[in-house]
């Protein structure tokens, strides 16, 4: 909230102190508590509070979106608004974290050919969802079938992508996977590397 005021939001890779001192710490917390049980105790403990609290976080921004769509807010407005925007992320992160925790599959071969695909989908994610909506743009379809489409379209052209990647060794490690020879998967801590 210090930072906003003074740097805007440009998604620059250099001079964009807000989004990088904001990205980073969360990028520190994830580095620091993914290996602690009692953090990812208390995410389940919390699932169902976060839960809540996220979807009323949301429909307040929501509300507050459509009724100063066509006017500035009071700026006390501005700044409790901003708190449950923040209060709305945090609240996501721990409910999916949460359940996620709860419902944890243990080691199977879905996990297993699902973990090394998360950077490259992470990677390649937002180019393709712009490109995806820029072409689907013309057709004016409704909302209700437009985001469907387009989260279809996205996980399809990002897997998709992943199956090359994985095949092609110098694609490999620019997308954040070992160099080498197509790999069925990773090992997951506590799995036997002989049931893959």
């Amino acid at each position: 909230m210090l930072l906003i005021g003074r740097f805007g939001s440009t998604h620059a890779l250099v001079d964009d102190w807000y989004n990088h001192v904001q990205y980073f710490g969360v990028f520190l917390l994830g580095f620091l508590v993914a290996r602690r049980d009692g953090f990812w105790d208390a995410a389940v403990r919390l699932r169902w509070p976060a839960l809540l609290l996220w979807l009323a976080t949301w429909a307040a921004q929501a509300g507050y979106m459509a009724a100063y769509a066509d006017s500035d807010p009071p700026q006390a407005l501005r700044l409790a608004m901003r708190i449950a925007w923040g209060l709305d992320q945090w609240a996501a992160i721990v409910a999916v974290l949460g359940f996620a925790r709860h419902w944890a599959p243990g080691d199977s071969r879905a996990l297993r050919y699902l973990v090394p695909a998360v950077f490259p989908v992470y990677i390649l994610h937002q180019t393709v969802i712009v490109v995806a909506a820029h072409n689907l743009q013309p057709l004016g379809l409704a909302p209700a079938v437009e985001g469907p489409l387009l989260v279809l379209l996205t996980f399809a052209a990002c897997f998709g992508a992943y199956e090359v990647i994985r095949r092609v060794p110098p694609l490999r490690p620019l997308f954040g996977l070992k160099p080498g020879a197509e790999r069925a998967g990773c090992v997951l801590p506590g799995s036997n590397p002989a049931t893959r």
